[in-house]
């Protein structure tokens, strides 16, 4: 059964008030994000997507999870894309996306719909490139939707991913979570502290949430050839920056908790955060990829 009744509920009460901290906002973790993506404080994910395609352009995109549009209006700003079809659950995110692309006149280009990402009804052959923004670790049913994106690309076509690949929601508990609940207790001051129990690094308000992220390189290698990947950290900040009081914070405390995390990935912690470009399978291979994905939904159906 689909958790999208739920999650949109969620998503859509976030569009109307924030709730949850946007860690990645913070300028001095921006910067050191960037500088693992890239070398330099300028690296942005789109920069380090340039410099893969080396020029090629992608006229038709499909965006999959696009919330409120940044990512396609970006895609078109940037003259990567042409046309970019996006669908996400939250229709209320949809509202907000339609908006601003009409507002900067981009909608003729932009196609939004709503649609459940565990149930994929897509074209096949038609897309220069898949993107998936932070969208893929809501997806319960891997099986189905990267082998209607696998087929949905044109053959030379790409599949693009920003994305929490970190454990999945299930994996946690109180001693696997105990080495970043001492971290919190070390470097955040009392005063500082949202809570005194670090939370495990899942929003449990929405079902979706890392449902099954750490099962998703492993997925995305039966059906696609990955050409280019690299981590960009996550693994303390995502966990602990939420649970600051930040106007109680001391002024270093960013600094700290970025050396913290450079020391944890220095002992070969795997990146909680990802950006994966890749191209689907062809020939023989694809249709055994697409067997493959067969095999496994028929194994969860019976064995979950």
């Amino acid at each position: 059964m689909s958790d999208l009744p739920s999650a949109t509920k969620f998503w859509d009460a976030e569009v109307v008030e924030r709730r949850h901290s946007e860690w990645m906002g913070c300028l001095e973790v921006r910067e050191y994000l960037n500088t693992l993506i890239g070398g330099h404080v300028g690296a942005w994910p789109f920069e380090w997507l340039l410099q893969h395609l080396g020029g090629t352009r992608l006229p038709r995109a499909l965006s999959i999870g696009c919330g409120t549009g940044a990512l396609e209006r970006d895609l078109l700003h940037r003259g990567i894309s042409d046309r970019v079809d996006a669908f996400d659950g939250s229709l209320g995110s949809l509202v907000l996306a339609r908006e601003e692309a009409r507002s900067v006149g981009m909608l003729d280009r932009l196609h939004y719909f709503a649609a459940d990402f565990n149930e994929p009804f897509l074209p096949r052959g038609v897309y220069d490139a898949v993107f998936f923004h932070h969208s893929l670790h809501h997806v319960g049913k891997l099986e189905k939707l990267l082998p209607a994106v696998m087929h949905a690309l044109k053959p030379d076509g790409y599949l693009y991913l920003d994305e929490f690949v970190g454990p999945s929601r299930h994996y946690w508990n109180d001693e696997r979570f105990a080495s970043q609940r001492a971290l919190y207790h070390e470097l955040v001051p009392p005063e500082a502290r949202k809570v005194e129990l670090l939370p495990t690094p899942v929003v449990y308000e929405d079902p979706s949430e890392a449902i099954r992220s750490g099962e998703i390189l492993e997925q995305i290698r039966i059906g696609f050839d990955v050409e280019a990947q690299v981590g960009y950290g996550g693994n303390i900040l995502s966990v602990i920056f939420p649970a600051v009081e930040w106007e109680y914070a001391p002024p270093d405390l960013v600094t700290r908790l970025i050396k913290a995390e450079e020391e944890w990935l220095a002992h070969g912690e795997p990146h909680y955060l990802m950006l994966v470009l890749a191209r689907p399978k062809r020939g023989l291979a694809k249709w055994i990829a697409s067997a493959r994905y067969v095999a496994k939904r028929i194994v969860l159906r019976f064995f979950r």
